[in-house]
C-alpha cells in the first residue's frame, strides 16, 4: 500500500489517499493473474459520512493510469473542498529561448507558460500565439507543440515551417 496526497489548487485542503494493487492467481489452465486496484481515503464526504473505497478489477498496464485517474476523480467529487480561493491572476510567460540579437535562423522557439497557485490551471484551448516580425502579425497557434506539461506550467515549442537562408535582389 502506498499513500499520496491530493490538494485542491484553489483551496487549502489536502486529503490523504491510499492505493493498493494486488494480484491473485486465477485457477485455470494458464494460471493467469487477476489484478485488483483499491483506492480509498479516511476523509469524510460532504455529509460527514465515510467514503467507500473504489475497487477496480481487470487492471492492465495499458489502462492503469486511466483507471487511477477516474477512480480518484470519483472519490474527490465526494469531498467538500471549500473554502475555495478565486483565481484572479492570468498565466504568464516565465521563460523563452532563444534570447537576444543575432539568433541563428535554424533556431526553434521555446516558451514556458506558468500560473501561480492558487490556480484553476492553464487552459491551452483558449490560447492564441502570435508571431510578430516587426511588419505583420502571424497566428501560429496551430503550429505550436506542447513539449512538457504540468498542472500550472506548460513548455511549448515552435518550429518555423520555412527557413529562408538567403535573399536575392
Amino acid at each position: 500500500m502506498a499513500n499520496f496526497y491530493v490538494t485542491n489548487s484553489l483551496g487549502n485542503l489536502t486529503v490523504k489517499f491510499n492505493i493498493t494493487l494486488r494480484y491473485f492467481v486465477v485457477k485455470n489452465e494458464e494460471g493467469d493473474y487477476l489484478w485488483i486496484l483499491e483506492i480509498g481515503t479516511t476523509h469524510e464526504d460532504v455529509n460527514g459520512d465515510p467514503i467507500s473505497a473504489k475497487k477496480i478489477h481487470n487492471i492492465t498496464a495499458e489502462n492503469l493510469d486511466d483507471v487511477i485517474e477516474t477512480a480518484l476523480a470519483d472519490l474527490s467529487k465526494q469531498i467538500s473542498w471549500a473554502p475555495l480561493v478565486d483565481d484572479k491572476r492570468p498565466p504568464f510567460v516565465s521563460n523563452f529561448f532563444p534570447v537576444g540579437n543575432n539568433v541563428p535562423i535554424v533556431s526553434n522557439i521555446y516558451v514556458t507558460i506558468k500560473d501561480k497557485l492558487p490556480s484553476a490551471g492553464i487552459d491551452l484551448s483558449n490560447m492564441k500565439v502570435t508571431l510578430n516580425n516587426s511588419v505583420q502579425d502571424f497566428d501560429i497557434t496551430n503550429d505550436v507543440e506542447t513539449v512538457d506539461s504540468y498542472y500550472n506550467e506548460y513548455k511549448l515549442k515552435w518550429v518555423p515551417p520555412l527557413r529562408v537562408y538567403e535573399t536575392y535582389d
